[in-house]
């Protein structure tokens, strides 16, 4: 009876020793599952042969057209010489100045008392005669006095048609520059009247 017995605790200790090493049998446990994202693939636009520009396109600046440039006066245009012949010449107790100016000279009284005539003379000059429409004597008046080849054209300034500063000549169609007053052959000459002696 000792071989059963002896048979009996092998066989138990065997089988000890293999669960022993063997570890226990496994058993199945529920896995939490993790939920992957799913994957998703980049689409891309389909492929364009030009692409537009849709932002808005600014207008880029013309230039404006402007009429052709002509000169304001001859160059070199210079006021006239005035020579005075008499300052006390007298008809009838009025004093008259007698001025030589050259035939091209136009002139103009600043004072409504003081009037002027002119004649051209035989040497080729012109003759300038003036008074004081009162008769007054030992007195003083401004006359301009221009060159008429100076006289600049009128120009029209602000039209559109010739750059800022400068105006329009509708004579000869074209832009010009505004003469400057010592370039128009103008100047303002002071004419002093005599006295004229007491008649008795």
């Amino acid at each position: 009876m000792k071989t059963p017995r002896f048979l009996f605790v092998v066989v138990a200790a065997a089988t000890f020793l293999l669960v022993a090493c063997g570890g226990a049998p496994p058993t199945t446990e529920p896995t939490a599952t993790v939920e992957q994202p799913p994957v998703v693939k980049p689409t891309t636009p389909p492929p364009t042969s030009t692409l537009v520009d849709l932002s808005p396109v600014e207008p880029t600046p013309t230039q404006p057209q402007y009429a052709p440039f002509c000169e304001t006066a001859p160059s070199g245009c210079e006021a006239p010489v005035v020579t005075i012949l008499d300052s006390s010449y007298c008809v009838d107790k009025v004093p008259y100045a007698i001025m030589s100016v050259p035939p091209s000279t136009t002139y103009e009284s600043e004072d409504l008392d003081f009037q002027c005539d002119d004649q051209m003379h035989s040497d080729g000059t012109m003759r300038v005669t003036c008074h004081s429409i009162t008769g007054k004597q030992l007195w003083s008046y401004d006359l301009q006095i221009c060159n008429s080849v100076c006289s600049t054209p009128a120009l029209q300034m602000g039209t559109g048609q010739c750059p800022e500063g400068y105006g329009y000549d509708s004579a000869n169609l074209c832009c010009a520059a505004p003469a400057p007053a010592s370039a128009d052959g103008c100047t303002i000459y002071q004419v002093d009247l005599g006295a004229c002696p007491d008649a008795e």
